[in-house]
């Protein structure tokens, strides 16, 4: 049987990742492939193999990852690992990988994968070169197909993370949140882009909302809590000004200490999601709720285009959209729940692919 070594962006308590490999490892176990078949190159080994139980591999140790690729016969990427827009640094430790890969004849294969942007050419140029060797090329957007040097054996899915399925096992852990009444959640992140004009600006709009929907609670999340938690303590301090009854303001500052599935089920919860990451935007509409999107990159806009979602970038000024959200959240209700559907055939899709590539 095939062995397989998965790469991503695992072990930083990131949800977004956490929840590809989660559901990445599902579809391979439902598919026939063991754990004990399958190495995951992550930042925090301990962590991964107690919550996935599979064997992993120090994505810091270079001569470990060098005969990991060499020892497994397929090697999968997954997530948005191709793009310099966080850092050329990060881009040119995936290109490695992908670039040995190809070199040792490993059978390589992207998995709902995120291409882009490009900030500079080289970056391309070495994409493009690297990834000539990959035997399918599944992406999770239209987007992604604009940076890749052919057509062939690319395929224009959905991210896997549509079928991640959300336990309610959470709310006997956060007793200070009243699950029987309304939600608003929240999910931002530390961007260049966003200043402070733009938090206290939602901070006034939020607050306006709330006094109004005064059987509504906020929830604060963070997907990632080191590039989270800075922006959500600003927005929480001036929420707890602004809007009656601070004990409806929840930061829910553990997040990224429940399982996986429970994280899913508290974004899935929320009545309304207000934000900025791609995954805590993504599962609530997979679960028919409406989503206000921030895009400070092309993924979230591809997601909310997709879905038909209300959503600004940065730049963009917050009223009209804002007041326009508010006034149809029934509209997006539905939207929402249009493209989970057709997200669900998409899903399909993925398995029907992967499964043909690890015969």
């Amino acid at each position: 049987m095939k062995k397989i070594l998965i790469s991503g962006y695992f072990g930083f308590d990131n949800f977004g990742d956490e929840a590809l490999l989660y559901v990445t490892l599902k579809d391979l176990n439902d598919l026939g492939i063991p754990k004990e078949n399958i190495t995951v190159i992550s930042n925090n080994t301990g962590h991964t193999t107690f919550n996935y139980g599979v064997r992993t591999l120090n994505r810091w140790n270079i001569s470990h990852i060098v005969r990991g690729i060499l020892k497994n016969d397929i090697l999968i990427f997954t997530g948005g690992l191709f793009q310099d827009k966080t850092s050329f640094i990060s881009f040119l430790y995936y290109f490695f990988q992908l670039f040995l890969a190809g070199i040792f004849q490993k059978s390589i294969l992207l998995y709902g994968a995120g291409i882009g942007p490009f900030k500079g050419n080289i970056s391309i140029s070495l994409f493009k070169f690297a990834v000539s060797a990959a035997s399918a090329i599944i992406v999770r957007d239209e987007a992604s197909v604009d940076f890749l040097p052919y057509k062939e054996n690319i395929f224009v899915t959905c991210d896997p993370v549509w079928s991640i399925i959300p336990s309610n096992n959470f709310k006997n852990k956060i007793p200070n949140v009243n699950w029987n009444l309304p939600i608003l959640g929240i999910s931002m992140r530390i961007d260049k882009h966003l200043k402070m004009h733009h938090i206290t600006n939602l901070a006034e709009k939020i607050s306006k909302v709330m006094n109004d929907l005064k059987d509504w609670q906020i929830l604060l999340i963070p997907s990632m809590p080191s590039e989270d938690l800075h922006v959500l303590y600003e927005l929480y301090d001036l929420l707890m000004k602004k809007v009656p009854g601070t004990n409806r303001i929840i930061l829910l500052d553990y997040f990224n200490k429940l399982h996986i599935s429970e994280q899913a089920g508290i974004l899935a919860r929320c009545d309304v999601m207000v934000g900025m990451r791609y995954h805590s935007l993504l599962v609530p509409i997979a679960n028919g709720k409406p989503v206000f999107g921030i895009i400070y990159d092309q993924k979230v806009k591809s997601l909310l285009d997709f879905t038909s979602q209300v959503g600004i970038a940065l730049k963009d000024d917050l009223e009209q959209p804002w007041s326009y959200f508010w006034q149809n959240l029934q509209h997006s209700s539905a939207k929402a729940k249009e493209a989970a559907g057709k997200a669900q055939q998409l899903q399909k899709r993925n398995l029907e692919l992967l499964s043909r590539f690890i015969r």
